[in-house]
């Protein structure tokens, strides 16, 4: 008895019949799972984070002209990446969060009673911290040898510590999944649902007994389901593959990619209401698309915009939910705490459904 009210409730029907339309449209499959694929394999691969140089934060306890020279000379090299701007507990903390490789602390006295430098260095990049730390003693011989008092030698304390070494494949991988989110709500509903209306589908779906709203309904769980689909499929391959750490709750991270999915889905529908042909819809869509692709730190972080750029960029929608899947994701934050990017993904969200209301036709 209730598989056959199941059966004949309509909206049941509707979004059986949407589910099997939708996963036997191969492009649709080919652009939602197949291409976030090849870009988190291909990125994976290459691991840019590999080619970098090393990473120094310095700690000038000194303050003496001995460690203005050492540090001076460490400049004059170029071969680190130096942060000598920041306090001590916030080098130390950048260590332990992977963003360096060796924090060098020039103790007090240095130059005079103090002989030694402390080096901590990140156990987890053996490369760089060996060829820092082997540099470092370098410089510190010549200014021994300088002082010709070979006896009393400048050496290094080191000590190591066990940080976060998070590579370009940790960053991308949130990204990846916001942008096929994106993808997937906007181009998926944009131009099908175009293609129901050229081809009339919408119309005779007047003339039945179903209620419109169930056929939005329908919609709408589909690609809502399609959103954690990719979004488990994107994260199972990085972690399996490409050994990707996931720090946090891999169901906040799904609460997310459901809130972003109503966002782009909005979207998708105020675009096929607007444009009136496919032929309007494609760089309508793109128009909306690729700017937020690009702006919104999905393959690099937005730090490096110019910052009239960037205070646009930081309220787009793509950048509230790259933001908030990578938080959760890399950095293990809890969905509470990111209550300022839920904020704007619902703020998205009203507003794009508002639009359309106002924009979508049946015909």
């Amino acid at each position: 008895m209730f598989s056959r009210l199941l059966q004949a409730n309509p909206t049941i029907s509707l979004t059986k019949a949407s589910m099997r339309i939708w996963f036997r449209d191969r492009q649709a499959i080919f652009w939602t799972f197949f291409l976030p694929l090849v870009l988190i394999s291909v990125f994976g691969l290459l691991d840019f984070g590999s080619f970098r140089t090393v990473d120094l934060g310095i700690v000038d306890r000194a303050d003496n002209d001995a460690s203005q020279k050492l540090i001076g000379e460490v400049r004059a090299l170029g071969t680190f990446d130096i942060s000598d701007d920041l306090s001590e507990e916030k080098e130390r903390e950048a260590l332990l969060d992977g963003d360096r490789n060796l924090l060098l602390i020039i103790e007090p006295g240095f130059g005079e009673a103090q002989r030694r430098v402390t080096v901590i260095y990140n156990e987890g990049e053996p490369q760089e911290s060996a060829a820092g730390q082997t540099i470092i003693q370098h410089l510190l011989d010549e200014i021994t040898f300088a002082e010709g008092n070979i006896s009393e030698r400048y050496t290094i304390d080191a000590s190591p510590v066990d940080s976060r070494n998070l590579r370009f494949i940790d960053f991308l991988m949130p990204g990846v999944v916001a942008m096929s989110i994106m993808q997937m709500g906007l181009f998926s509903v944009a131009f099908s649902f175009l293609q129901l209306k050229s081809r009339g589908v919408l119309r005779r779906l007047q003339a039945t007994p179903i209620l419109p709203a169930s056929f939005i309904f329908a919609q709408v769980f589909t690609r809502l389901t399609v959103s954690i689909l990719q979004t488990l499929v994107l994260v199972g391959l990085a972690v399996l593959a490409f050994d990707v750490h996931l720090e946090g709750n891999l169901g906040f991270m799904l609460l997310l990619a459901l809130l972003g999915g109503g966002v782009f889905v909005s979207m998708g529908f105020a675009v096929s209401g607007w444009a009136h042909t496919e032929d309007v819809a494609a760089p309508v869509a793109n128009a909306i698309a690729l700017p937020m692709m690009f702006l919104s730190g999905v393959f690099f972080p937005r730090d490096a915009m110019p910052e009239p750029l960037r205070a646009v960029a930081d309220f787009l929608p793509l950048s509230y939910l790259a933001d908030a899947l990578r938080n959760v994701a890399v950095d293990g934050a809890s969905l509470w705490s990111q209550w300022e990017n839920v904020l704007g993904l619902t703020v998205w969200l009203a507003v794009t459904f508002f639009i359309a209301v106002r924009l979508f036709r049946w015909e």
